[in-house]
């Protein structure tokens, strides 16, 4: 059984930029798609789950994946609403979680996310932690909580604290 605990929720105050940085630039490459809705004049679905035989259950990296994505919302209108949700890869979250100094492993941690939501021309970016045990121990969670931020002031995307 997987926990998956929902921390802060950071709105986005320059739309047109974070989605310049999602769908255009590498800024976003080093998480996996686990799932994308998009509903502009017709809705389109993505699931990101890949099955490799040798690896099990993984998903297909951003950088793969974005440029169908970003064809599906171009357009001269913008989406009625898009509903983003990525992981960060393994190798990567071997390393923040590292670089925490926590001695979680990748396989306690089902996954580091971001769900990105656009809707009524606002754009929300929810950090989650999900574990494969049950735990009390929030500090991973505030944790990443605290590397969101520092990454989106990092690419220069001006957010606040919902």
């Amino acid at each position: 059984m997987i926990y998956t605990k929902i921390m802060i929720a950071l709105s986005i105050e320059d739309i047109r930029d974070f989605t310049s940085k999602l769908f255009l630039k590498e800024t976003f490459d080093s998480f996996e798609l686990v799932e994308a809705d998009f509903n502009t004049d017709f809705s389109v679905s993505l699931d990101g789950h890949l099955t490799e035989p040798e690896k099990g259950q993984c998903y297909a990296g951003w950088s793969r994946v974005k440029p169908l994505a970003f064809q599906v919302i171009k357009g001269n209108r913008l989406p009625h609403r898009f509903h983003i949700v990525l992981r960060l890869s393994d190798s990567n979250m071997a390393n923040t979680i590292k670089s925490t100094g926590f001695s979680y492993s990748v396989e306690e941690v089902g996954g580091l996310y971001i769900n990105i939501q656009y809707q009524s021309r606002k754009l929300t970016v929810i950090t989650g932690c999900s574990f494969q045990t049950f735990t009390l121990d929030r500090s991973l969670e505030k944790e990443w909580d605290r590397i969101m931020q520092r990454f989106l002031r990092h690419h220069k995307i001006p957010f606040s604290i919902e």
